[in-house]
């Protein structure tokens, strides 16, 4: 947890980490208590836990008794075809065996807040099965992962091939957020829908055994250190899972690859001649000679994303970029051509 001073107002910053699964999931067998461990051993403010297509997490004593970190449990909901990942929170229901176009109109409807998990994966190996995002008109979730670590792992994995190397050196094979789902986000963002990003672990823990050794891969441990999203909530709001999860919502965030580097004095806002200011999620009207500011822990490559269009980049540690029109702003820095820092919108209007 960290104080910053962005153009003038104070904020805390929680970093976190999204989308992990625990023994009450039916596919992982870490318990919680093990995962809450680790957590705080990363320095993480918050985790999600997003079991599939159960609340069980949030018996768990460990949970109950937890006071360092905040923990917020939601679910995974999946369609019959085990397509259409959806997180959701912020509601009791679990909805089985329905479509995804019912599922997520339901949750709309209440006080859910709702997630489209991995929406679009690419395999290079038909061995492994996608699970995406069926219908694109189907878009009344609040947000989507734009960077999902074990959706960009699999993708790529080919056991015959690079599997021992996937296995040691996981990492280093996650590096960018794919181009057709930041398209899809910009071209909601674009129609106005104002549609807020998270980046995601899914860890489960993998397990496989060979010559009679058992080998644990992909583990918490290692998760937590790479994609995690960093929220900011204005100083003097409450730190509670409902503020996180409105500051998500919002898109009061950004997406970071620690294992790129920590942002530790990062920032970025737009701040008018007037003295108007705002951060990503939030929006403000246009002004002559408006700049969007930016520091970073060290020299990168940033670049202005403006609806969706790259219109200008830079390699820099601090520095503005002049705004010459409205428009759907963000950034994607980046670190030795590795995606590192990916901002939510800033909406000018």
């Amino acid at each position: 947890m960290k104080k910053k001073n962005i153009l003038g107002s104070d904020y805390i910053e929680l970093t976190g980490s999204v989308h992990n699964h625990t023994k009450y999931s039916y596919d992982s067998k870490v318990p919680l208590k093990k995962i809450i461990r680790l957590a705080l051993k990363c320095e993480l403010d918050y985790i999600t836990i997003n079991d599939h297509r159960t609340f069980d997490a949030r018996n768990d004593p460990n949970i109950l008794l937890e006071n360092d970190l905040l923990i917020m449990v939601g679910a995974e909901i999946n369609d019959p075809d085990n397509n259409n990942h959806y997180l959701v929170f912020n509601t009791d229901k679990i909805i089985l065996n329905k479509s995804a176009e019912e599922y997520v109109n339901y949750y709309k409807r209440t006080s859910a807040i709702g997630f489209a998990a991995h929406p679009i994966e690419h395999r290079v190996n038909s061995a492994f099965r996608k699970y995406i995002w069926t219908d694109f008109n189907n878009n009344q979730f609040d947000g989507l992962e734009i960077w999902n670590f074990l959706s960009e792992w699999v993708g790529k994995l080919n056991p015959k091939i690079n599997g021992l190397l996937f296995v040691l050196f996981p990492t280093i094979f996650v590096c960018k957020p794919l181009p057709e789902i930041l398209s899809w986000w910009d071209e909601m963002n674009n129609k106005g829908m104002k549609k807020s990003a998270i980046g995601s672990v899914d860890s489960h823990e993998e397990k496989i055994k060979k010559f009679g050794i058992l080998f644990k891969f992909l583990k918490h441990k290692t998760l937590f250190n790479t994609i995690r999203t960093n929220v900011l909530l204005a100083e003097g709001v409450s730190i509670s899972q409902q503020n996180v999860l409105e500051a998500l919502k919002k898109g009061n965030s950004y997406i970071v690859n620690y294992y790129m580097g920590n942002p530790y004095n990062f920032y970025a806002g737009i701040k008018s001649v007037n003295g108007d200011s705002i951060i990503f999620g939030q929006e403000i009207d246009f002004q002559e000679n408006m700049k969007l500011y930016f520091r970073l822990p060290v020299t990168s490559r940033v670049s202005l994303i403006c609806n969706g269009k790259r219109i200008s980049s830079r390699r820099n540690d601090k520095g503005f970029f002049l705004l010459s029109k409205p428009g759907n702003y963000r950034l994607e820095i980046t670190r030795w051509g590795r995606g590192w820092i990916y901002t939510n919108n800033f909406y000018v209007k």
